[in-house]
């Protein structure tokens, strides 16, 4: 099965991505979350984890997993030194559960969220809306920090935050923000999600980051056609595979796995 898997993502490598130098933008800050959550809602005990970095300019931030990143990087560097062959016993790819990125940009307040679906690489656009926080008097030591509660409601779920004034940056995981404090843990009510802060690091020199690459021809939709897209993918992998021009002969259990590995990412953090 592994075979075909990086097969299929070795051909979205060498036909669809092309290499190019991208914008930057300075990042001051670098941010390590943790996610715990349930991908499959019937079965909520079982956990799973993955790293995010969020880069935060001046006007600017960057929210991505890092195996995502890490995954880009070592693309970028085989189609730049692809010379007809790859030796794939030389290779290995992180693997990921989180193809998106989100950019937020507070001089457009706006949020640009890209995800990748198959071969294909999709875009929406949102306004920045400001989130309904209400600030309690709870606080508490989380990872060294004195933080202080708050809750809000968010695409469907309810939340608990904990953030700290000790850094005054209004900023936090996923598309998290408008706390006055680094927002440093919040989970919904139900702990389906939960992001916990790993490190935070003010950077000596700015950092240049990759910033959202306006010349990439997106297939541009909205965040509930993204849903759709990503929900029709789910319900029928191997079709969705072979309309991408790509096809392999896979076996009849090869097939069961892959319908049953997405089957069980039932339980994405926007239900709305």
């Amino acid at each position: 099965m592994k075979k075909y898997v990086f097969i299929f993502f070795i051909c979205l490598i060498v036909f669809k991505v092309k290499g190019q130098d991208l914008e930057k933008f300075n990042a001051n800050y670098k941010v390590t979350y943790r996610l715990k959550y349930s991908p499959d809602s019937t079965n909520i005990d079982y956990k799973s984890t993955e790293d995010f970095y969020l880069f935060i300019g001046d006007n600017k931030s960057k929210f991505l997993s890092i195996n995502k990143k890490r995954k880009d990087s070592i693309r970028g560097e085989m189609i730049k030194n692809f010379n007809g062959s790859i030796d794939l016993t030389q290779i290995k790819i992180p693997k990921t559960k989180f193809n998106e990125i989100i950019f937020k940009d507070y001089i457009s307040d706006q949020i640009k969220v890209t995800d990748r679906i198959g071969g294909d690489v999709f875009l929406y656009t949102e306004n920045i809306a400001p989130y309904t926080w209400e600030i309690g008097q709870d606080v508490k030591i989380i990872n060294d920090f004195k933080v202080q509660k708050a809750i809000t409601e968010f695409a469907g779920r309810k939340y608990v935050a904990w953030f700290t004034k000790e850094i005054s940056i209004p900023e936090g995981p996923y598309k998290f923000d408008g706390l006055p404090g680094l927002i440093v843990q919040i989970n919904d009510n139900e702990n389906h999600y939960s992001y916990q802060l790993i490190s935070f690091e003010k950077l000596k020199e700015k950092k240049g980051i990759e910033d959202f690459d306006s010349t990439k021809s997106y297939i541009k939709t909205t965040k509930k056609g993204l849903s759709q897209t990503k929900q029709d993918f789910y319900d029928n992998p191997i079709q969705r595979i072979k309309e991408s021009g790509l096809s392999f002969n896979l076996t009849p259990q090869d097939k069961r796995r892959i319908k049953e590995k997405y089957r069980k990412l039932n339980n994405p953090i926007e239900l709305q």
